[in-house]
């Protein structure tokens, strides 16, 4: 009698087992999952200084643009601006082409939650220093009005 219990408690403690490694693996890739989430969060934070800062150049360089021909300044400018559209567009790829990965297997969607996180980050990069620069511009040149 106790071996065929035993037999019987064998598969389902196996089958146990194995859901809880499954739950273990749908929890390492849920943890992935949110911290992709939480860089496309952090970037979209800033898409609003942005727009802001491309309008405050656009304005900077028409005033400037008024008062007479400075290429230069005027070159430095349009650089920024397309500096932060090229950042703006670089997230709105990112958001276009990222798929969350549910009819993948744990793997194959730990690899692409993986290679996703890298094309986040390098966005996240080019969004960072892209602000900073033309934030520095801005100050420059808005000194000189």
């Amino acid at each position: 009698m106790k071996k065929k219990l035993l037999l019987l408690a064998l598969p389902l403690l196996t089958a146990m087992g194995c859901s809880e490694g499954n739950s273990r693996e749908e929890l390492q890739q849920q943890e992935l999952e949110a911290t992709v989430m939480a860089k496309h969060d952090s970037a979209m934070a800033q898409m609003g200084d942005i727009f802001k800062l491309r309008r405050s150049l656009q304005a900077l360089r028409d005033t400037l643009s008024a008062h007479g021909p400075d290429s230069a300044a005027l070159q430095a400018l349009e650089q920024q601006v397309a500096g932060l559209e090229a950042a703006d567009e670089a997230m709105m790829v990112w958001m276009r082409n990222y798929e969350a990965p549910d009819s993948l297997q744990h793997g194959q969607a730990m690899e692409y939650l993986q290679q996703e996180l890298q094309k986040i980050e390098r966005v996240q990069t080019v969004m960072d220093s892209t602000i900073s620069a033309a934030q520095e511009t801005y100050k420059t040149y808005e000194q000189q009005q």
